[in-house]
């Protein structure tokens, strides 16, 4: 209940402030889309995109939470919920094996920021969904297998 609070109160507030908002959300460094990664969601493989991820291969991981069902009706709008239990959790990537480009999205966190994502990705066969989580210049990555029964794609 006291989140709901903190969400509609934040909300108003946020509102309120729309036209400094802006302005406020690049003075504190807010990236810029010179800073995506062009080559990650270009890449045609999987290991083509992870490479494009970070340097070494991601460790298996526990403590990368993956909420998806495992049949997926339309792969045009799957919906994804990851949580991220690795301290100091800097990005979270969402690659989907067997899209045309593979890397489907990736969200950075500022330090103290709850490393939890939840959002829809196209997902164009059944096959695997992988996560993979950078923190303090490691990679990690938890997988899970779904089956798509109209592809996303296509």
């Amino acid at each position: 209940m006291k989140r709901r609070s903190l969400l509609q109160g934040g909300s108003a507030l946020l509102a309120l402030s729309a036209p400094a908002w802006p302005l406020a959300a690049f003075a504190q460094g807010v990236p810029s889309t010179a800073d995506w990664n062009r080559a990650g969601f270009e890449a045609k493989t999987t290991a083509e995109a992870i490479r494009q991820l970070g340097s070494g291969t991601p460790a298996t991981s526990r403590d990368i939470l993956i909420d998806m069902q495992d049949v997926i009706e339309n792969g045009a709008r799957a919906r994804i919920e990851v949580t991220s239990r690795i301290p100091n959790t800097q990005a979270i990537s969402i690659v989907s094996d067997r899209n045309p480009h593979p890397l489907a999205a990736t969200f950075t966190f500022a330090n103290g920021a709850d490393p939890y994502v939840s959002t829809l990705i196209k997902v164009a066969e059944s096959g695997t969904i992988r996560v993979i989580v950078s923190a303090d210049g490691r990679l990690h990555a938890a997988s899970r297998e779904v089956k798509t029964t109209i592809g996303g794609c296509g």
